[in-house]
């Protein structure tokens, strides 16, 4: 069975304009209105779609087939179980103290995460199941980091004396917060992407392009 996809249609699950309306909306909301978000945005939903794959591939290897409809069942305690074997998803642990089966997630996520969910039911096969409860749980695991992602990389640009959220950022709160195992397959899934390309694509997505481009340099000559 495949493990981790080795490319990610973005566009699939959010388009740039959402994301970077979303993580903007979430900026505004921790007092960093005045932060750029650069190739930030990509790289963050390429690594929370990667370690979602890489953790539901791990469960897999623990489905049995369900006696009674036949189906192969993802549920909430093999995620447990995944997650407190071994230290690959150590990180993790802290999240499921806090979960709440009360609580829905879906909606927080930066990205269609009910669809990448979906999309990976139907590559396993027709058969396999995530059930609403194990799918909440997985939103609430993806909630979490994406949040400790982001306030880690805030708190350390912040400390730089600078203002622009980019790949180097998320690599570096990436390499704090992950294990060594996990960490070690984002870094070379945020190596592939394309730092300038994405720059580009975000000015053109603007409604005001020298506005943007302006801004930026203003932020480069602070940075420098």
């Amino acid at each position: 069975m495949s493990q981790v996809t080795n490319s990610l249609n973005m566009s699939e699950y959010v388009s740039n304009a959402q994301l970077k309306k979303k993580i903007k909306l979430y900026l505004n909301d921790i007092d960093c209105s005045d932060f750029k978000i650069s190739s930030y945005g990509k790289g963050l939903v390429l690594t929370l779609v990667t370690i979602l794959e890489e953790l539901l591939s791990d469960c897999l290897k623990h489905v049995t087939k369900n006696e009674t409809d036949g189906l192969y069942k993802i549920t909430q305690l093999m995620i447990n179980n995944v997650i407190n074997d071994g230290t690959k998803y150590s990180f993790m642990l802290k999240y499921l103290k806090n979960f709440s089966n009360t609580a829905k997630y879906h909606d927080s996520v930066f990205f269609n995460i009910r669809k990448v969910l979906d999309n990976l039911e139907s590559k396993y096969g027709s058969k396999l199941m995530i059930n609403p409860d194990s799918s909440n749980l997985i939103c609430w695991i993806i909630l979490s980091l994406q949040y400790e992602l982001v306030e880690l990389s805030v708190r350390m640009v912040k400390y730089s004396k600078k203002r622009t959220l980019n790949i180097n950022v998320l690599k570096s709160s990436s390499g704090f917060i992950l294990s060594a195992e996990v960490g070690s397959k984002i870094e070379l899934k945020l190596d592939s992407v394309d730092e300038e390309k994405e720059k580009n694509i975000e000015v053109e997505a603007d409604d005001d392009q020298e506005v943007e481009v302006d801004e930026v340099d203003e932020d480069e000559e602070e940075d420098d």
